[in-house]
């Protein structure tokens, strides 16, 4: 990245962005004003950008001192730019100018705030502008995030051999792989939801060359079936993929294992069943228990004649016969029976988060269920293969 001071003129500040490398991650600006004598000095923050990612271009970075309340005098301005490469925060450039500031007031702490505008384009079309609403922010941003940060503490382990099972359409498997660069990405799905992968990226500002690398990979294969040899893996990851294996999942457990290395780390991240999102219907109903209220052949009735409210998933609907064959097609996982059968096949515990309901009521269907089973609503656990 290169920043210069374009402007200093009117009380505004205006830097030069120009980011050369393909994308930049978790970027970040620390702008810096002091006057000459060293009598003031000023952080100006951010106000609600949390700036995940940028693709190359140019940008402005505009700060607006017109309406502050700081001194009218001379100001050295210093623009720090920071971005995280690989879990590992770094400087990418400052520089350093200066700027008459001619407002009249003097007023010890300032309340102003940078903004930043990409010139090629309307940078709200960006996925971390858009936010929770936006399919490929869940993915590419939040889902890669929780991955990378939350669950594996940035360990290098992501820097190795690492397999998705149920990949879907691979847009987190896309964000893991340009954020930890590892050594090898494969994602697997039978139902090839990652086809669309590179329209996904050309709608979203990645160049779609990023996803035809050598070392990521999708493959429409079953975690009933991986594959691959023997202890090929040193991170295997599961989002929201194991509660969709018809039949069960004791088969893809003993495969992820089988091809998962010792000490190596499986993340697990399974619909829980009883959960307030574990029937996966919640696009049709506003109750997240009705599966657990009401007969089955209402509950298909009632599904089929809905008007669903859909989310946005890249463009893509299914029809309500889908949503049931998956609903039947869903495994009842807790987090008790979880733990135990990784327990069994020799993992243990690294790092787990659990998301709760606020409140569950309980209502007279509900009498039979466990207060745990109800009120956990998300699970989310990396798991060490300590023994084979």
């Amino acid at each position: 990245m290169k920043i210069s001071v374009q402007s200093t003129r009117n009380n505004v500040i205006v830097c030069q962005i120009d980011v050369v490398s393909e994308m930049l991650f978790d970027v970040d600006f620390q702008v810096d004003l002091a006057t000459d004598a060293g009598q003031q000095s000023f952080h100006i923050r951010q106000k609600g950008w949390d700036i995940s990612w940028l693709p190359k271009g140019s940008y402005s970075l505009i700060i607006n001192l017109s309406e502050s309340d700081i001194e009218a005098t001379n100001y050295r301005v210093r623009v720090v730019a920071m971005d995280n490469a690989n879990g590992k925060p770094r400087v990418l450039s400052d520089c350093v100018d200066s700027i008459v500031v001619s407002n009249p007031r003097k007023v010890l702490s300032p309340d102003i705030y940078w903004d930043l505008q990409a010139q090629d384009f309307d940078i709200n079309e960006l996925s971390w502008k858009k936010g929770y609403s936006d399919w490929f922010y869940l993915h590419f941003d939040h889902a890669a995030r929780v991955i990378k940060e939350l669950m594996f503490n940035n360990s290098d382990k992501l820097k190795g051999k690492i397999l998705d099972v149920g990949c879907g359409d691979g847009v987190t498997d896309l964000g893991l792989f340009l954020r930890m660069q590892p050594e090898l990405l494969v994602g697997i799905d039978p139902f090839k939801g990652f086809e669309g992968i590179e329209a996904a990226c050309q709608a979203n500002h990645i160049p779609e060359h990023l996803v035809k690398h050598e070392n990521l990979r999708f493959t429409a294969d079953s975690g009933n079936e991986i594959p691959f040899d023997d202890d090929s893996f040193d991170v295997v990851l599961s989002w929201g993929s194991l509660e969709h294996i018809a039949g069960g999942y004791d088969k893809a457990l003993a495969e992820i294992t089988r091809v998962l290395k010792k000490d190596g780390i499986l993340f697990a991240h399974p619909g829980l069943f009883y959960g307030e999102v574990g029937n996966h219907l919640r696009e049709f109903f506003d109750d997240p228990f009705i599966h657990l209220k009401i007969p089955e052949e209402e509950l298909k009735q009632r599904l089929m004649t809905a008007k669903p409210n859909y989310m946005e998933r890249l463009g893509k609907t299914y029809p309500p016969e889908d949503y049931w064959r998956w609903y039947k097609e869903l495994n009842p996982i807790t987090v008790d029976s979880m733990e135990r059968e990784l327990r069994a096949l020799g993992y243990e515990p690294w790092r787990v988060a659990l998301r709760s309901s606020n409140v569950v009521e309980y209502t007279s269907e509900l009498q039979k269920y466990s207060m745990n089973d109800l009120a956990v609503a998300e699970m989310y656990g990396t798991f060490i293969l300590k023994s084979k």
